[in-house]
């Protein structure tokens, strides 16, 4: 395991990408590390108190879900210890934060005599905080601000995020999603952004081997579809490796030794630097298709996870995809530890996407789509979701039509 506190650019030291001085000052540019901290190691929750006290503030809201407190209590000691204080506590967070979740601590945001607000939970946590305080400073609904560059104003008060899942990378990127009366929506803001991240295995040690599974499945699927996307440059390429070269090998033990924290902290980096890349790249084709199964499962009342909808198709997509990006696919075999000797390109691409596939039906409840309660008749309705996140579709670096999404849908449908 890495030793010691990593900030910023030091999370890809020894990177020969960024072997010189015009490439950092990239990569420092490219994920504003002048604006903001972002810190990942084990332990590294004991900076919370400095963060507050760099960013100048010495009073805090805490959003946090109402089932982690005993997760959160090292981030309470720690504020404690430090002389910060807890003026008010927010417990009402909603898996898939909806307009009315967020506008909802908005107000509390907007009514606390604070000086920063913390956010310590997973993505639902993070996705809430970053929109409800650009909210707050900004006026109007959620609602107002879906798509690109709406807030016209950083919020009044900084926000530090404390992931205690490794999946979103929430805690890095600048776009939250947020569900509406039609489904899903993104806002994507630099005022979202939050002004420090403190990323520490230790608060992901406690995560069951499901939701270790699930939330895995989506740092990963944002890694592969990020240095597949036709936005990624060869920076883009160098930090997208690193964080398939952190997950793909520990992925396994995260999820069946939970109390492993090397695993638990390979994850969490390959989270967090696979979480920087969804502001300058975002994600693909898989996403799309996720989008698909997410909202007509919700709508059917057996809602399938995120990441797990991500995994359903991301197997597909890759395949898909090989004719192009075969390369980027091969070498996330290759870190994964799958047998490549005297394989081609072609069949690395097929072993990787058989890897998550295989992993996705051993250790989630979803082998196929009839596992949510969804059927062929499904399928229209959840093509013409996908085909409408264009957003996504556009970037992917093979064109997805809709019978290329119905034939990956029905690739797993039973």
């Amino acid at each position: 395991m890495t030793q010691g506190l990593q900030v910023n650019e030091e999370l890809l030291a020894g990177n020969p990408y960024l072997a010189t001085a015009e490439n950092r000052a990239a990569l420092r540019d490219v994920f504003r590390f002048d604006h903001r901290r972002v810190l990942l190691g084990v332990g590294a929750v004991e900076q919370i108190a400095a963060e507050c006290q760099r960013l100048g503030a010495r009073r805090v809201l805490l959003v946090r879900d109402a089932a982690i407190e005993a997760v959160v209590a090292p981030v309470v000691r720690a504020l404690t210890a430090g002389g910060i204080e807890i003026v008010d506590t927010f417990t009402d967070i909603v898996p898939n934060p909806t307009v009315t979740s967020v506008d909802a601590l908005s107000a509390v945001v907007r009514s606390t005599d604070c000086d920063a607000v913390i956010a310590v939970g997973g993505g639902s946590t993070m996705d809430s905080a970053k929109v409800a305080g650009a909210t707050a400073s900004n006026g109007g609904s959620a609602a107002d601000y879906f798509g690109f560059d709406k807030f016209s104003e950083p919020p009044d008060r900084p926000l530090i995020c404390l992931p205690t899942t490794a999946g979103t990378g929430a805690e890095a990127s600048r776009v939250s999603v947020v569900v509406a009366e039609g489904g899903k929506q993104a806002i994507y803001s630099d005022h979202i952004q939050p002004q420090g991240a403190i990323v520490d295995p230790q608060l992901t040690a406690g995560m069951p081997a499901g939701l270790t599974a699930t939330t895995g499945l989506d740092a990963l699927g944002h890694a592969l579809e990020c240095t597949a996307s036709k936005k990624c440059d060869a920076l883009g390429d160098a930090v997208a490796r690193e964080a398939l070269a952190a997950g793909m090998p520990a992925f396994l033990r995260a999820i069946t030794h939970g109390h492993d924290m090397e695993a638990r902290y390979q994850m969490c980096r390959c989270s967090l630097l696979a979480g920087l890349l969804l502001s300058p790249i975002n994600t693909g084709a898989a996403h799309a298709l996720g989008y698909g199964i997410e909202k007509v499962s919700f709508e059917k009342g057996r809602p399938v996870p995120h990441g797990t909808a991500v995994a359903l198709v991301l197997p597909g997509i890759m395949e898909h995809n090989a004719p192009v990006v075969a390369d980027k696919y091969y070498y996330a075999a290759g870190v994964a530890g799958l047998d490549l000797l005297g394989r081609s390109r072609e069949e690395g691409v097929r072993l990787a996407a058989a890897w998550i596939d295989n992993i996705r039906r051993q250790h989630t409840p979803y082998g196929s789509l009839a596992d949510a309660g969804l059927t062929v008749g499904d399928l229209p309705h959840m093509v013409d979701i996908a085909m409408q996140v264009r957003r996504l579709l556009d970037p992917n670096p093979v064109e997805v039509t809709a019978a290329d999404a119905e034939r990956i849908y029905r690739a797993v449908l039973d």
